[in-house]
C-alpha cells in the first residue's frame, strides 16, 4: 500500500517559494471598493511594520558585532 500524499519539501525550497511568491504578487491598488481601500490599508501597514522589525533586526545585529 503506498501513500498518496507528497513529501514534504525541504525548508529551503517552502521559503524560496514564499519570497517568489510575495516578489512577484501584485500589491493592492487604491482604486476600488471599500474592501479593496481596507485591503490597500492593511498591506501599507503591513509593510511598515515588517520593514521597521527588519530594520531594528538588522540594529541588533550589528550592535551585537561591535560590541
Amino acid at each position: 500500500m503506498t501513500s498518496s500524499a507528497a513529501p514534504a519539501l525541504p525548508v529551503r525550497v517552502r521559503v524560496r517559494h514564499a519570497v517568489e511568491t510575495v516578489r512577484w504578487a501584485p500589491a493592492p491598488r487604491w482604486e476600488g471598493s471599500f474592501a479593496d481601500r481596507m485591503r490597500f490599508v492593511a498591506y501599507l501597514g503591513g509593510s511598515m511594520v515588517a520593514w521597521t522589525l527588519a530594520g531594528v533586526g538588522a540594529a541588533a545585529i550589528f550592535g551585537a558585532i561591535l560590541r
